[in-house]
């Protein structure tokens, strides 16, 4: 090989190192660039599950049961339970809820549900029991009543995003007469999302004496043991103790339990005279009044006539029990 073709040898060799560092480099760096673009590009994060979720719609979406969602996700699913229900979507169901909208989710266990309520508003039997008395006050019921509306009001329900009100729809009332008919709506009679036909009887209140504490035989009832309570008409019978004064100075023949109405029959005039006790027996004829030390053979209590004996002598009288051991005979 002659010395000229020696360098261009050297020279072809040169050039083609320079070419491969210049390619290597390229390479390199196109490597490195796509290393950086692949570390800093956001990943999608996983959807998480909602384990109970309360729906204040007819319908459930996706979004209650999962959040993270990417944008524009959400879907709907189907139809919300009824107000103030429940129901339980498990973990089966909501992989394959997931995989039909690409969600990113898989169930940890089979034990993954979720619990969907839908929200409710409550109209209490008090509202519509409220509702019922004020309807019949503007047709001209008067005084204190109570209402009997079959066994029991109802309570109702509504969705959670409608008002808890109620109004009565229509009344049929005859004054003088003690029952009616209504029709309740909720939340009111323009919009009545649920309606209620009741019927029901009228009860006039009217207030009677009745024992603060409960009393047992023997114990005298004053004043100061009595109180009043308000009790429906149809509740007073015609022995039920309406006037205080029947009830003073009474006791009871067994015991009466505080609070509740009380009937003549339960009460007794207190024993003033027992069976062996000394008395004081008093005659009375016209102006002339005599005293005689006596012994009763009978108990009695006041206005009660009882068998009694002179001590003196030793003659058995019949007279009536005027106050404490003291007798009189006409």
């Amino acid at each position: 090989m002659t010395k000229y073709q020696i360098e261009q040898t050297k020279q072809s060799v040169l050039y083609m190192c320079r070419l491969t560092f210049k390619s290597i480099a390229i390479v390199l760096g196109l490597g490195y660039a796509l290393l950086y673009l692949f570390l800093h590009i956001p990943t999608a994060s996983a959807a998480n599950l909602v384990a109970e979720t309360a729906v204040n719609d007819r319908v459930v979406r996706l979004s209650d049961l999962f959040t993270d969602l990417p944008d524009k996700q959400d879907a709907v699913l189907g139809a919300a339970p009824q107000p103030g229900k429940t129901m339980i979507i498990n973990a089966l169901t909501l992989k394959r809820v997931a995989s039909l909208y690409n969600v990113d989710w898989q169930p940890s266990s089979a034990l993954d549900q979720v619990v969907v309520t839908r929200t409710a508003q409550t109209i209490t039997s008090e509202q519509i029991t409220d509702a019922l008395k004020a309807a019949l006050v503007a047709k001209g019921v008067s005084g204190d009543f109570e209402l009997t509306v079959g066994n029991v009001v109802p309570s109702i329900t509504l969705a959670g995003d409608l008002p808890a009100t109620v109004e009565i729809a229509s009344m049929s009332y005859t004054p003088g007469r003690d029952v009616f008919t209504a029709v309740v709506a909720a939340p009111n009679a323009d919009n009545p999302v649920k309606t209620l036909s009741l019927s029901g009887v009228i009860d006039k209140v009217q207030n009677v004496p009745v024992l603060r504490s409960s009393l047992k035989a023997g114990d005298i009832i004053g004043s100061g043991d009595i109180e009043w309570i308000p009790v429906t008409a149809r509740n007073v019978t015609y022995d039920t103790v309406t006037d205080p004064d029947k009830l003073i100075g009474k006791t009871p023949a067994r015991m009466v339990d505080a609070g509740a109405p009380i009937k003549m029959r339960e009460l007794v005039s207190p024993q003033l005279v027992a069976r062996g006790d000394e008395i004081l027996i008093r005659f009375a004829s016209g102006p002339l009044q005599l005293t005689a030390r006596g012994k009763a053979m009978q108990p009695g209590a006041e206005g009660d006539f009882i068998r009694v004996m002179n001590v003196s002598s030793n003659q058995s009288l019949r007279a009536e029990v005027i106050g404490d051991k003291i007798v009189q005979v006409q």
